[in-house]
């Protein structure tokens, strides 16, 4: 007996899955999470653009006049949303705006709905030049920005006010704190004098040293492009350089390098004996460019980096006291020349059972890729006439909404995601034979259809189950 599913041969494959460890008796040690992970897993192969979803609302055309450098998206309730474009001007978003007076299109004009700012900085006001970056606080008690105008400000989320600057005399390029907030120290990588990570101290207002300083004469890295906070060690920040370097620095010492991360240094060629390489630099290097791209995986476990020679790298943070490169191919589509920072980002660690990057790209995609293997999943491109503006930045939603947002160079904000409600062309029913005779089977006519996969996955089992009742009494 033959049964018929649309949504294609992903979903017959969990289910089968799901059945035959409820079949050897497995089923018992799998938690509510599990299919849910599994539910998750299937939809990651059908990401495209929501922007011209009529149910959806999307953001203005021309969110900002310039670039769209920075988003950061708060984590306490996934609502507000921050922009911040290369004419300096910072706008806040409401995602959950539902007031007729605060949504730009009306219904009754059979129009999509878009959303407007509920907060608007303007050009020229609280920073004179391009935004870098942006970033939340914790508590979302405040959020902080960077320019090219050599400051760092702190601003008040409750009153969107500044609250105190700092002036760097260098471009800030980049800055990260920590995830959560076991300190009051912020990173900030500058590209101009000595270089190096600088630390501030928003508790006591001070700067507190810097790390890495000076070129390779003095023994230092150079100008920084990127630099993370690890997860779960409050005393550890990574930077990327301009010239290549990576190193990972305890923020308790002003010489406190720990780690330099070495792209000879593999799983493969290690020598566990004598901890030597079979080729060996000097002065080793992660990447052959700059490194605009840093991102730990939420376990703390893993490294993420993205340089300007077009590769990303994964490090094995937990082999040994040196970083391993895991030597993971991710294909030749990854288009990154530009000597700025950019975000990518992890789907996050309950919302499927392997971790999925996405990172955008110089020729405009954003590109998702399962971080286990380097295996594309998607590629993405936005609708309309303007394909080949560069993306800038890609931050991840709220969990287990599979929903991502980028920001372009032409100064839009575009909305990624599956789209359940939404049927293709190309899907066709894929027939299986699960070894089920269900016309041996009484189904009550009480019960509705399914509507969903997991109601499939039950129906499913519970069938199962009655016919294996079945063959026992036989």
């Amino acid at each position: 007996m033959y049964i018929t599913l649309k949504s294609g041969i992903v979903y017959c494959h969990d289910m089968h899955q799901l059945l035959f460890e409820h079949a050897v008796g497995s089923w018992d040690r799998r938690s509510p999470l599990d299919i849910v992970k599994l539910y998750n897993e299937s939809r990651y192969g059908s990401l495209n653009s929501l922007d011209s979803i009529r149910s959806i609302t999307k953001f203005p055309v021309n969110a900002h006049i310039a670039s769209v450098n920075s988003l950061s998206l708060e984590k306490q309730t996934n609502r507000f949303l921050l922009s911040g474009g290369g004419e300096s001007s910072i706008k806040l978003w409401d995602l959950h705006q539902t007031d007729s007076d605060e949504i730009s299109a009306a219904d009754d004009d059979g129009l999509q709905k878009q959303y407007k700012p509920v907060h608007v900085i303007s050009p020229k006001t609280a920073h004179q030049f391009g935004i870098t970056h942006l970033k939340w606080w914790p508590d979302n008690g405040m959020w902080l920005s960077s320019s090219y105008d050599f400051t760092l400000k702190v601003f008040d989320a409750s009153t969107m006010t500044e609250a105190h600057s700092f002036n760097l005399g260098s471009r800030v390029i980049n800055f990260d704190f920590g995830p959560n907030a076991d300190h009051s120290l912020v990173a900030c990588c500058i590209d101009g004098g000595i270089g190096g990570i600088r630390l501030l101290d928003l508790r006591t207002l001070a700067d507190s040293h810097t790390l890495g300083a000076g070129g390779k004469l003095q023994g230092g890295y150079g100008h920084m492009l990127s630099c993370c906070w690890s997860p779960t060690n409050p005393n550890l920040v990574v930077s990327g350089g301009l010239d290549g370097y990576c190193n990972g620095w305890d923020i308790r010492r002003s010489d406190g390098c720990v780690f330099t991360l070495d792209n000879d240094l593999t799983t493969t060629n290690y020598r566990t004996n004598d901890k030597k390489l079979k080729f060996h630099d000097n002065i080793p290097k992660a990447h052959a460019g700059g490194i605009n791209s840093i991102l730990f995986n939420d376990l703390g476990t893993e490294l993420i980096t993205l340089g300007n020679d077009e590769k990303v790298k994964v490090w094995d943070l937990t082999s040994s006291n040196q970083p391993l490169n895991k030597s993971i191919n991710f294909g030749p589509l990854i288009r990154n020349k530009y000597k700025q920072h950019i975000t990518m980002c992890l789907s996050p660690i309950n919302e499927t059972e392997m971790s999925y990057l996405c990172l955008p790209s110089d020729n405009g995609e954003l590109l998702i890729y399962r971080a286990i293997d380097g295996k594309l999943v998607a590629r993405l491109n936005r609708n309309g006439s303007k394909l080949n503006k560069r993306s800038t930045t890609v931050i991840y939603g709220m969990e287990s909404s599979i929903r991502y947002y980028s920001g372009c160079s032409d100064g839009s904000i575009s909305i990624w995601g599956a789209d359940d409600n939404a049927t293709t062309q190309d899907e066709e029913d894929i027939e299986f034979d699960n070894g089920i005779d269900y016309d041996q089977i009484p189904i009550s006519t009480s019960q509705p259809p399914p509507s969903n996969v997991l109601d499939m996955i039950d129906n499913e089992m519970k069938a199962r189950q009655i016919s294996l009742s079945a063959q026992r009494t036989t």
